[in-house]
């Protein structure tokens, strides 16, 4: 399961693009979660009447484990900002090796020259003058004199000792560059593997969860629809023994009398975001600034992010879950009140703190 929450600082979009190719691959998961959440919470409002023990535990089970499984899906999102932040980190890596390369290639090309100036001066050191190893004469040697000898070895001398200065210094930097590069590369491939391994764990035991919970789910279900069965019948004999009552009752009722309006039950009353707007934290304020500098209808620019916080359509969903408001399950965030959008937010500060937001605001 993912929270498909990255709400990074405007204007930082590539960084969005990151965190949304690093997550598409567990989106799916998502709305199956949501679903036997929502599907724990519905079982969890029906009242269980007294001395149905076991339908009453089964509904605790389901709604704690409901809860564990919205929570382990914020760990989850926590896992995969970190992880496309990871991503960002290793494409520098990558970009930074790129020049490395390209250093390397320019020093073994400069070795290659140097090697080669090293072989001109040694074979013209041989060929033109001075004396051999052995103290013998240069075989090409023109015999100059004693003093032009000595001052034409210096030279030759000279030249050989900077070919050979060169040619070592340039070995040195190579070796250097080589070792920077093996370690960033290093470095880059444990960062990826840590980042996937972690995320890995979540999943699993996301996945654990959602077994549990479907188990449970599906006990409840059971046991549900025999309570059910059982109060159905037993209406069915009230109502019964009610048609019998009211049938003598007419029977000898008094013609002409007045008779009982028909009450017929109110419906749900609608959701409403009437009302004062809630108290945001330092943080939250700080928040819609960054995110969207207040404008509540905002929409990011690949149209994924929305509202004065930047929720994702998943995470919004998740959200209002936490914040007991379903009726906003699959509502824009943009489209919600300013009020809804507030309460949303709190919901998710209040159940994961600052994580879900990707951007300077943290402490």
């Amino acid at each position: 399961m993912t929270v498909l929450w990255r709400a990074i600082t405007a204007g930082s979009e590539s960084m969005r693009q990151v965190a949304a190719s690093a997550v598409r691959a567990v989106t799916p998961v998502l709305s199956s979660v949501v679903a036997a959440a929502v599907l724990g919470a519905a079982l969890w409002v029906q009242a269980a009447p007294a001395g149905a023990s076991p339908i009453g535990t089964l509904q605790q089970q389901a709604a704690a484990l409901s809860q564990e499984m919205l929570l382990e899906q914020l760990q989850i999102g926590s896992f995969e900002q970190q992880r496309a932040a990871d991503i960002a980190s290793v494409a520098a890596d990558d970009a930074q090796l790129q020049q490395l390369q390209a250093e390397l290639e320019a020093t073994r090309h400069r070795i290659g020259a140097d090697l080669l100036e090293l072989r001109d001066a040694a074979v013209t050191a041989y060929v033109e003058g001075g004396t051999q190893a052995d103290g013998t004469s240069s075989p090409f040697a023109a015999s100059p004199s004693n003093g032009a000898s000595s001052v034409y070895a210096q030279v030759l001398s000279g030249d050989l000792n900077s070919a050979v200065a060169k040619l070592q210094a340039d070995r040195h930097a190579l070796s250097g560059e080589e070792a920077t590069h093996a370690q960033i590369a290093a470095q880059a491939q444990r960062t990826l593997e840590n980042a996937n391994s972690a995320l890995a764990s979540a999943q699993a035991a996301q996945q654990q969860l959602a077994q549990q919970h479907a188990s449970v789910t599906g006990e409840l279900a059971v046991a549900v629809a025999a309570q059910q069965a059982q109060q159905a019948a037993a209406a069915r004999a009230a109502a019964a023994r009610a048609a019998a009552a009211s049938a003598a009752a007419q029977a000898s009722a008094v013609p002409g009398g007045a008779q009982s309006p028909t009450v017929v039950p109110a419906g749900p009353a609608p959701s409403s975001s009437s009302g004062a707007m809630p108290q945001l934290n330092t943080f939250l304020r700080c928040v819609v600034q960054a995110e969207s500098g207040g404008n509540y209808q905002a929409i990011s620019p690949t149209g994924q992010y929305m509202g004065a916080f930047q929720f994702s359509q998943s995470t919004w969903n998740v959200a209002a879950q936490l914040a007991g408001m379903p009726t906003l399950v699959g509502v824009p965030p943009y489209d919600a009140s300013p009020r809804d959008q507030d309460l949303l937010a709190i919901a998710l500060y209040n159940a994961d703190g600052e994580q879900p937001w990707y951007d300077p605001c943290r402490n």
